[in-house]
Parts: structure tokens; C-alpha cells; sequence
């Protein structure tokens, strides 16, 4: 029986050993896997645009919200008081372009009665000229002739002077609306500034998610752009796999991939990859590295892959931050031929030649 176990051990074993390294060798580099992977999703901050009190909290921490929905009800009462009295202004500047019209309109009317004025006096003084020339009229009256003209002119010029005036006041049209006025454009944007500000005062979800980090009470102060909480949108969340540069060779979009989450083991997620990130995690670091003084030494960098996962019946939840395991077909089988292709080069001392399939 020994004489055929022997025969067995010193040639079958090896064989099958070599045949078994060439299986693996035709099949290991087609896929790609790595457990450097978590789920992501896209997380919205819920801010304040204004300045004010929280009056009322409608959510509360991982409730499920709709886009749209209240979330946050801030005391009104200081904008309500700021919008009555933005309309009041308006009211105001409106009465007062009205009363400079009517003003204008005054001033015109006085600017004609004194050209119609200089014109009389102007009349009185030549026929005073001849009459002084002829000795009627004394030189006493003609002074006064000739002060009287220059009066008016005087007058017309003031007049002139004041009715330019407003009409610039009036932005140069008399006959446009009020409302077009510069001034009470200016006091109805503030109206409807203020009318914004209130509308801000309820709070509502900017997407639709699930509410995190939620310790908002009622009495708080809250101040513009500063984070209340956020949302968590998980209606599509994907993988970000971080993967080897030196195994992103033959990685492209649209390439299969499977996803075991290690919440589910026993559950596997198809997937699509979507977008190979164009720089490394290093480069987006606090401190990233300087290779450039010191000693260096080389390290195999990483870039993150972002994988879409396929809608699945009874899909059970995924949370943003859990881990998995990727595995991605490349496509790119080795061949036997490659595998010769090795062997004959260095039977050819050609080290050079070598495949790097």
C-alpha cells in the first residue's frame, strides 16, 4: 500500500499544489476588495438666517422629517414690531414725496408770476427811460424802476434755484408714480426685508432626512449661520471604499461591485462604482505630509471610491459611518498566455520582458 501512497505524495500533491497557484494566479487579479470601506450619505446643517430666540421646538433627535416641514419656531414678536414699523416709514416718505410735489408745483407757479413780474418791470423801466429823458419823469423814479427789475430778477433766479432743487429731490420726473421714488423704493425693500425676517422665524427642513444631533431647547439663543443640528439625508446613502493606488489600475466607472456590511454579514449589496476621488486622503489632511525635507520613506497611498449601492426588496437600513467590505470586478482576467509569457522570459534571461498582467 506504501509502494502507492509515495508516488501519490511526491507527484500528485505537487501537481495539484501548482495547478491550484495557477487558479489562483488566473482569478487574483481580477477582483479587487478591501475592508477600508463605511457607508456615507449627505448630511445637511439646519442654521438660523437671523438673530433670535427659539420659541418652540417641533422635532425631536432621529425623528424623520419631509423637506419642507417645520422644525424650529422662533419668537416672531421683535420682527412683527420691526415689519409695523418698515410700513410706517413707507407711509411716511410717501406722505413727504407728496407734500415735494405739491411744494414743486407751488414753486413753479411762483416761478412764472415772477417772469411774468420781470417782465412788467422790465416794460415800467423803458418806458420811465424816455419819460426821464424828456425830463417827466424824475431821476429818483427811474432808480426805482431800475431797482424794481433787479428785484424781480433776483426773484426768478431764487425761484429757479428752488424749483431745481426739488425737482432733483424728485429724481427729475414729476409725473412718476410715488412709489417710484427713490426714498420709498428704499423704505418698501425694507418692508420687505422685514417681511423675510419673520418668514425666517419658522425654521423648515431643507431636505428630506432624519434629524441627528438635536439638543435645541426653547429659550435658546440662536445667531445666524451657526449649526443648530443636522439632517441626514438616507434616501440613496453609498460606499466610500478606500482603496490602494497600486489596485486602481484597471478601476473605472461603472464597474461591478459587491458589499458586505458588517452589521449584515450575511447580506450582499450589488453595486456601481460612480467616481474614483482625483486626490489622495492625504492631500485634504490638517497637516499634510511634506516628503520634500527630511528623510522619506515610501507608503502606498490611498483614494476613496465612491460606490452606489442597487435598491434591493426589504433593504434593511444603512446608517452613515457604518463599516463594509468591498470587492470590485475589473474585468481583467489573467490569461494562461500571460502566465507562459513570464516563464519564457526568463528562460530567456529577459527579466525585462516580464508581464505585469
Amino acid at each position: 500500500m506504501n509502494r502507492f501512497v509515495r508516488p501519490v505524495l511526491l507527484v500528485v500533491v505537487p501537481c495539484l499544489a501548482v495547478v491550484g497557484a495557477i487558479m489562483f494566479w488566473l482569478w487574483g487579479g481580477r477582483y479587487i476588495t478591501t475592508e477600508n470601506a463605511y457607508v456615507k450619505a449627505d448630511i445637511a446643517r439646519v442654521s438660523s438666517e437671523i438673530t433670535g430666540r427659539v420659541k418652540r421646538v417641533v422635532v425631536t433627535d432621529h425623528s424623520k422629517v419631509q423637506m419642507g416641514e417645520v422644525l424650529v419656531v422662533l419668537d416672531d414678536e421683535p420682527f412683527q414690531i420691526a415689519l409695523a414699523k418698515a410700513k410706517a416709514d413707507v407711509d411716511i416718505t410717501r406722505h413727504r414725496v407728496a407734500t415735494l410735489i405739491a411744494s414743486w408745483s407751488e414753486a413753479k407757479s411762483e416761478l412764472k408770476e415772477a417772469e411774468d413780474r420781470i417782465q412788467y418791470q422790465q416794460a415800467q423801466l423803458e418806458r420811465n427811460k424816455k419819460l426821464a429823458a424828456r425830463k417827466i419823469v424824475s431821476s429818483s423814479r427811474l432808480e426805482e424802476s431800475e431797482d424794481s427789475v433787479r428785484q424781480a430778477r433776483n426773484r426768478v433766479a431764487v425761484m429757479k434755484s428752488k424749483v431745481g432743487r426739488m425737482l432733483a429731490q424728485l429724481g427729475g420726473d414729476t409725473n412718476a408714480d410715488i412709489d417710484e421714488h427713490p426714498e420709498v423704493r428704499e423704505k418698501i425693500a425694507a418692508v420687505k426685508e422685514a417681511e423675510l425676517n419673520l418668514r425666517r422665524t419658522v425654521i423648515v427642513a431643507p431636505v428630506t432626512g432624519t434629524a441627528v444631533n438635536l439638543k435645541l431647547q426653547p429659550g435658546e439663543f440662536v445667531e445666524p449661520d451657526k449649526p443648530l443640528f443636522a439632517l441626514v439625508v438616507d434616501s440613496r446613502p453609498w460606499v466610500e471604499a478606500n482603496f490602494k493606488e497600486t489596485e486602481l489600475t484597471h478601476v473605472r466607472r461603472t464597474m461591478k461591485a459587491k458589499v458586505v456590511l458588517d452589521i449584515y454579514p450575511g447580506v450582499e449589496w450589488e453595486g456601481e462604482v460612480a467616481s474614483i476621488s482625483p486626490a489622495t486622503g492625504a492631500e485634504f489632511a490638517l497637516l499634510p505630509p511634506q516628503n520634500a525635507s527630511g528623510n522619506w520613506v515610501k507608503v502606498v497611498q490611498r483614494l476613496p471610491v465612491k460606490i452606489y449601492l442597487k435598491p434591493r426588496n426589504g433593504e434593511r437600513p444603512l446608517r452613515a459611518g457604518m463599516t463594509a467590505t468591498v470587492s470590485v470586478d475589473t474585468q481583467r482576467e489573467r490569461k494562461l498566455s500571460h502566465l507562459l509569457g513570464i516563464f519564457s522570459a526568463f528562460a530567456t534571461d529577459k527579466p525585462e520582458a516580464v508581464s505585469t498582467q
